[in-house]
């Protein structure tokens, strides 16, 4: 008990108690077991929506910033496919409704 009478004691104490309650988090390969998804993911995403909108400019500057910021993400190769098509991320829009009708 008289290590709690130091400061670094009740740090010591509060460090051990907050590792006891933080969530448990692995790696997962499986993607449908993720738990939050990537940021080259939500970009590819919010990509989706504005093509969706037939906003091809927002489609693209999104594309570019995922390249530009996310070059060794795994989806860097798949935007760089979308950005040479005549209407960006078309093919994610339509995933995205094929994905939304399937689960109603």
């Amino acid at each position: 008990m008289a290590l709690l009478h130091r400061p670094r004691g009740w740090i010591l104490l509060s460090a051990s108690l907050s590792f006891g309650t933080a969530p448990y988090q692995c790696k997962s390969d499986d993607a449908g077991r993720a738990r939050e998804e990537t940021a080259g993911e939500a970009l590819l995403q919010l990509c989706g929506r504005f093509a969706a909108k037939g906003n091809d400019a927002a489609a693209k500057a999104t594309l570019d910033y995922l390249i530009e910021r996310y070059p060794s993400s795994r989806l860097s190769a798949r935007a760089k496919e979308e950005r040479e098509a005549q209407h960006p991320c078309a093919s994610v829009a339509a995933e995205a409704s094929a994905s939304a009708s399937a689960k109603k």
